[in-house]
């Protein structure tokens, strides 16, 4: 029986671990609320109670549907879930899909921070984005209308207009601050914030700014407004900067338990997106040379001893390999289209090695997640 048959068969003999019930994350308290609309596909937004930290579900006050469908829309860094609310193009003299949610204020709050991620998906939209009050004080915050631009609007038509300008087919992540003015001032003031980079602190200039000084409190629901042929998504308020950018899952990471061999401890690293379709791969290095190597896959972390060492993935699926007269070996690896977001992968090599105890030597563990 070769060595890598006996490894195979030392495999399948690890004792199966039972999965851990996984209970829902609780709702972090300086996030009071979040949407990213992953409860789809519906044909019609209204009465959808999805998301965490709403008051009520979504009511239609406009003319124009809005769906949750496709694949949603994505943001370097940020952290996002499957789904989009998706408004449709529209004829007519004067389109509009509007539809509101309410949420908690925090008693003493004097500031909120918005975000939500925004595309235009027809040539020219009218308008798109969320929009906060009532006339004759309401504010739009995305691309208002007629400037095809980003900026905030009053439904009187005063606003200040950032320099970004509306694209077909661009997703922009835009961040609102909300905060009342400081005594002996009146009223409360609008900051945008055009795709920060996430985890970086609230930039010291915003890309538009205006005051509202007849308006004396933080809103207490959100609109989203557009004027057809928009995806609106991630959707997210909160108390600080930072509740409403969470940043997404590594995409590679090193979990470590490598066991040494002839040249050190072998080292496992992953390249590529690990997006849906994507082209990757997972390079061994500083193995034993030439040696026969089992690539070990699976989607749990066991960490089980094994061979004087830990077996850091579940042995779902085992691929033989050989490694080069240098000790590396790669394995290209394409994601087939449709993969879950947030599907974890778990990657470890074990490699003949004479210098190794019971003949094997092993990789650190490597957590690939799928974006």
């Amino acid at each position: 029986m070769s060595m890598l048959t006996r490894l195979h068969h030392s495999l399948r003999a690890v004792l199966p671990v039972a999965a851990a019930a996984m209970l829902a994350p609780a709702i972090p308290a300086q996030l009071l609320g979040h949407d990213g609309f992953g409860n789809g596909p519906r044909p019609d937004l209204a009465g959808s109670a999805g998301g965490s930290g709403w008051t009520a579900p979504w009511v239609d006050v406009g003319s124009d549907p809005t769906t949750i469908a496709g694949a949603g829309l994505q943001f370097p860094g940020l952290s996002t879930t499957p789904g989009a609310a998706v408004t449709p193009a529209a004829v007519g003299v004067y389109p509009t899909s509007r539809y509101q949610r309410p949420f908690v204020l925090p008693p003493g709050t004097t500031a909120l921070y918005v975000s939500f991620l925004l595309r235009d998906d027809a040539a020219q939209g009218i308008w798109g984005g969320v929009s906060f009050g009532q006339y004759p004080y309401g504010m739009i915050v995305g691309s208002p209308p007629g400037y095809y631009t980003y900026g905030l609007m009053t439904s009187q038509g005063l606003g200040s207009l950032a320099s970004k300008p509306l694209v077909q087919g661009e997703t922009t992540l835009v961040v609102l601050k909300i905060a009342l003015n400081a005594a002996p001032a009146s009223g409360i003031g609008y900051r945008m914030y055009l795709d920060p980079v996430i985890g970086s602190p609230e930039p010291a200039y915003p890309a538009a700014s205006f005051g509202l000084a007849m308006v004396n409190a933080l809103p207490t629901g959100i609109t989203i407004d557009n004027g057809t042929g928009f995806t609106t998504d991630e959707i997210r308020i909160g108390t600080t900067w930072a509740s409403v950018l969470p940043a997404g899952p590594a995409i590679w990471t090193d979990v470590g338990f490598a066991k040494p061999g002839i040249t050190g401890a072998p080292h496992l690293a992953g390249s590529g997106p690990l997006t849906s379709g994507s082209t990757n791969s997972v390079l061994l290095t500083n193995a034993s040379p030439s040696a026969n190597v089992l690539q070990v896959v699976g989607f749990f972390a066991v960490n089980a001893p094994l061979l004087g060492g830990i077996l850091v993935p579940e042995p779902l699926v085992l691929v033989p390999l050989a490694t080069d007269a240098g000790g590396a070996a790669t394995w290209p690896l394409t994601l087939p289209s449709g993969v879950p977001l947030g599907l974890p992968l778990y990657f470890q090599h074990w490699i003949a090695d004479p210098a190794a105890s019971f003949g094997w030597s092993a990789s650190n563990g490597l957590l690939g997640v799928c974006q």
